[in-house]
């Protein structure tokens, strides 16, 4: 795992990093301040204080060489861009919920989605760029790991895992990829303790340790279980109705960028597409068709809001091939173009 030193640069009036070629981003960062030192931090240490950088309250631990835990509850009212350079990577990035609001004429309500996971693989050299929202808390954990030995180092079966992954590990895909998965109800509060430290001292360093090492295998079932629908085996014929709808669900919060068909997805719970398409509807009051694509634009704007790609990368991340089909799925229940909603974020 590489992850080089973070610079932080101000970001000028006006400058929209959106439609910067790389040169202009990396003019900004002539004579920036250092923020974090990694390489130089000695296992089981701080490498991050971001109060002193006037950034907020953030910081980062190392674990040792192939190993940083991030965490990050900052409120930041002066725009910045923050630059690094990493290769070999894996990380997990756990948010504690995504939140969408409705408007019933003028009555607004905002619906708590509850926690997503933004798994980023990166495998060979490249420059991150991240632009943190202004006057909103950003609060997030995030584990970095090697990525190269990660089954090896595990104990772990690469077939286990999506393909998308495998293509990585196996040198057949060498850009990076990203996806952004949706938790279930268990952990909701799995990034809580971070912000409400149980201990302090010497402790710290063991209980640091304990919380990557849960992260990070939390983070690996996770993408096991995004794998998991495609067993083929026939469920259990007598799970209730009620919950072999809930799996279909689960299945599609996960696999939302690359969905099963109707067929295959009923087929695989055991039930017709006829009573799928019901039961579907009748619980959450809306077609599998329209419950995916909310989900890819959910994840779109999570993806937004961190501004860590381009809108035609979360075009193709969330499921997209045709980039207009994204912009107009995107206006419709967003009320705007994404590039509309990233500049808006921005202006927070």
């Amino acid at each position: 795992m590489r992850y080089d030193d973070e610079y932080a640069a101000n970001l000028p009036p006006g400058f929209d990093p959106e439609a910067a070629s790389p040169a202009e981003l990396g003019a900004l960062f002539e004579g920036a301040r250092c923020i974090s030192r990694f390489h130089s931090a000695a296992d089981g240490s701080f490498v991050k204080e971001l109060q002193q950088a006037r950034l907020g309250r953030s910081y980062s631990y190392r674990i040792d060489a192939g190993g940083l835990l991030e965490v990050n509850d900052s409120f930041l009212r002066t725009p910045v861009v923050i630059r690094n350079e990493v290769d070999d990577l894996i990380s997990f990035q756990f948010v504690s919920s995504v939140k969408r609001a409705e408007f019933l004429g003028e009555r607004k309500n905002v619906h708590d989605l509850g926690p997503a996971v933004i798994v980023s693989a990166i495998p060979r050299p490249e420059y991150t760029y991240r632009v943190p929202r202004t006057n909103e808390t950003i609060r997030h954990v995030v584990v970095y790991t090697t990525l190269s030995n990660l089954m090896e180092r595990m104990g772990e079966c690469a077939l286990d895992y999506p393909v998308w992954l495998r293509e990585i590990l196996e040198l057949r895909h060498t850009a990076p990829r990203q996806r952004v998965l949706f938790l279930e109800d268990v952990h909701r509060e799995l990034t809580w303790p971070f912000f409400h430290q149980p201990v302090s001292g010497h402790l710290l360093n063991h209980w640091m340790n304990a919380k990557f090492n849960e992260l990070l295998t939390i983070g690996l079932q996770i993408l096991k279980n995004d794998h998991a629908w495609l067993d083929t085996g026939q469920q259990d014929a007598d799970v209730p109705r009620g919950d072999i709808i809930r799996r279909a669900r689960t299945i599609l919060d996960r696999e939302y960028a690359n969905p099963p068909s109707l067929p295959q997805l009923a087929r695989h719970l055991g039930i017709s597409g006829t009573q799928l398409k019901s039961g579907f509807k009748s619980m959450h009051g809306t077609t599998v068709g329209q419950y995916t694509i909310e989900r890819r634009i959910e994840a779109a704007r999570l993806l937004l809001n961190e501004n860590s790609h381009s809108i035609s990368e979360i075009a193709d991340i969330v499921g997209y091939q045709d980039h207009s089909a994204f912009t107009r799925a995107f206006r419709r229940l967003s009320g705007c173009t994404p590039r509309a909603w990233r500049l808006s974020r921005r202006r927070v």
